[in-house]
């Protein structure tokens, strides 16, 4: 008989180191292989579920351009005055206009005093709508094990989808740049974010934050 070194708890204070018998060994390894190996996946996936739900809550942005138009002629701007009949809160078209207007000029941009004399128009896009996203992971449900049995290699998890449904509020804006004289879109930007109860309660950051970082890539380089 070959002697195999285990430790397990059999209901003393302390751990006694047992010996085994071959097959008493292999029985009880893949036990314990596979409670290790489904609590690592399980893991994996709740970690994986856990960086999703970061990038969503994360501002993402991003921009496009008409290569032919040469931004270095653009001076003076104007934003296009109409009605953002999609906000059910006046103040945040409000503070999404003054921030456009505050980072523009804060890059050098001047707003025309007469509009029809800028140089080019902005416009801008701002709300909320609701959105559900559907993330499916494998999930291992409880079975045999993998181990050395009288006829080679045994058992094994079977494995299925889990599904992860999760509801949210998702915000977006979206800003315009058209030549004023052709009236041709120049430059798009936009940027969107997994809205909480904070950002609904205080927009006035979140609008900020948002204007900056889709302006930060105005005027293209």
């Amino acid at each position: 008989m070959v002697a195999y070194p285990f430790h397990i708890g059999v209901g003393c204070r302390e751990c006694r180191k047992l010996t085994l018998s071959r097959t008493q060994y292999l029985r009880e390894t893949p036990m314990i292989i596979q409670l290790t190996s489904s609590i690592a996946r399980r893991l994996a996936a709740l970690a994986s579920i856990a960086m999703l739900l970061s990038a969503c809550t994360t501002l993402q942005v991003g921009s496009d351009y008409d290569r032919a138009a040469n931004f270095q002629n653009y001076k003076t701007f104007t934003l296009m005055q109409r009605q953002h009949s999609g906000v059910s809160n006046p103040l945040v078209a409000a503070r999404a206009s003054d921030d456009i207007k505050a980072e523009l000029q804060r890059k050098g941009f001047v707003e025309a005093t007469e509009p029809a004399k800028a140089d080019f128009t902005v416009d801008f896009t701002i709300g909320a709508q609701e959105r559900t996203d559907i993330n499916t992971y494998p999930d291992p449900y409880v079975g045999p094990a993998w181990g050395w049995g009288s006829t080679g290699w045994w058992g094994g998890p079977y494995w299925g989808t889990a599904l992860d449904v999760r509801q949210y509020r998702e915000g977006t804006l979206s800003v315009d740049v058209f030549d004023a004289h052709s009236h041709r879109p120049i430059w798009h930007g936009w940027a969107k974010k997994e809205l909480t109860r904070q950002d609904l309660e205080n927009s006035a950051e979140p609008i900020r934050k948002a204007v900056a970082a889709v302006l930060a890539a105005f005027p293209p380089a």
